[in-house]
């Protein structure tokens, strides 16, 4: 796949708006009043399977009605909206290509259906070939493919009018290493470039991967939004935990439990302490303060859970 260097393109901000969202199959809520809005950059759309990211990515395409509040490309519906459709790409879990196709001749055509013409077709089809990292491939046949190589083309061809916004669902399933990190590549290219990117999954190192803008889902309804770090600062009533590694850390442990309201709980392992507290930013200086004293020896602070796997499972318990 090609590199990112001189590749920023200046492209008008697009917002992909969910206003009011609200979906139900039969008896099932499927999206519960939901209100999102996606701008340029990688978002992450992060939930468990049956969190309701399918259904909200069907409706952002166009593919789904709404049965309650809007879904807006730039202020205007995206639903039967040709002008918007045509602003949008789409990666689907599901697989429809052509086996029989070479690579090359399923993009050429798939262009020519965009609105190429002639010589214009074949240029479009090689550029998203090349941005893919399919060159080498682009003449053989389809039912070849890997899974990582089918999911490229796939990409392909949700690149090939260039778009606006980019939707992908579950993007990465069955990929290698090596096919994960080259997706994953040209999505964060794709964002630095301005494309507003929308990504769901429901593995978090995944999303982690690609950024650390998120929306966590779960049961039809948006649970967080921001970053990992925004919205860890948001659960003030949560403890953090915060691993300190000292050859003392039951003389450690002493002196912070003096401190009025700092700790909440404590354990050891082994030359480690782990503190939990309400107020990590006052640990910190009140273990500053001992070294500087001579009083203790702290050779690291390590923050333990702010990664999106804790965030997560806080907000789910």
């Amino acid at each position: 796949m090609t590199t990112a260097e001189s590749r920023t393109v200046s492209r008008p901000a697009t917002e992909l708006r969910l206003e009011r969202v609200t979906r139900w199959y039969g008896d099932v809520i499927a999206l519960n009043d939901v209100d999102l809005c996606f701008g340029p950059g990688v978002t992450g759309l992060l939930g468990p399977n049956g969190a309701g990211k399918t259904t909200m990515i069907r409706l952002m395409v166009g593919l789904a009605k709404q049965g309650d509040g809007r879904v807006l490309l730039d202020g205007a519906p995206v639903r039967n909206n040709l002008s918007a459709l045509a602003r949008i790409g789409y990666v689907a879990d599901g697989d429809g290509l052509y086996d029989e196709q070479k690579a090359r001749e399923f993009l050429h055509d798939q262009a020519r259906l965009r609105g190429f013409q002639g010589d214009a077709a074949h240029s479009r089809a090689d550029v998203v070939l090349e941005r893919v990292g399919l060159s080498a491939a682009a003449d053989r046949p389809i039912g070849g493919f890997s899974k990582g190589m089918r999911q490229r083309v796939k990409l392909a061809q949700a690149l090939l009018h260039d778009p606006d916004v980019l939707v992908l669902d579950e993007p990465l399933t069955g990929l290698d290493p090596i096919m994960r990190r080259d997706f994953i590549q040209v999505v964060r290219e794709l964002g630095d470039e301005g494309v507003t990117v929308v990504v769901s999954s429901h593995v978090l190192h995944e999303i982690e991967a690609m950024t650390d803008a998120i929306v966590l889902m779960r049961y039809g309804q948006v649970l967080a939004e921001g970053t990992v770090t925004d919205i860890r600062d948001k659960l003030d009533t949560e403890p953090r935990r915060v691993a300190l590694s000292t050859p003392e850390p039951r003389t450690l442990a002493r002196r912070l439990i003096t401190v009025d309201g700092l700790v909440t709980g404590l354990s050891f392992d082994d030359g480690l302490l782990t503190v939990l507290t309400l107020d990590p930013e006052q640990l910190c200086e009140q273990v500053q303060e001992l070294v500087l004293a001579g009083d203790i020896s702290v050779s690291s602070i390590d923050p333990l859970d702010e990664d999106l796997r804790s965030v997560f499972a806080y907000l789910v318990q």
